[in-house]
């Protein structure tokens, strides 16, 4: 992914429930959690499905823990 393609996705990310925070090319926090994912090592659309799966186990996490 290019660091435009990175800005863009930080900046859509909120419009479902993802905040993305990045230092050029590493995404550096998901959802205020801090993490070291290298960008170049994916292709975008890649990229986005390693989102939803994160996004997926947190909610399975969260179901889980619901009391």
């Amino acid at each position: 992914m290019s660091e435009e393609q990175i800005a863009r996705l930080c900046e859509i990310a909120p419009k479902y429930g993802l905040h993305l925070e990045h230092s050029g090319l590493v995404i550096t926090k998901v959802n205020d959690q801090p993490t070291e994912l290298d960008t170049t090592k994916y292709m975008p659309d890649q990229f986005i499905d390693l989102l939803t799966q994160i996004i997926g186990t947190n909610m399975k996490a969260d179901l889980w823990d619901w009391k």
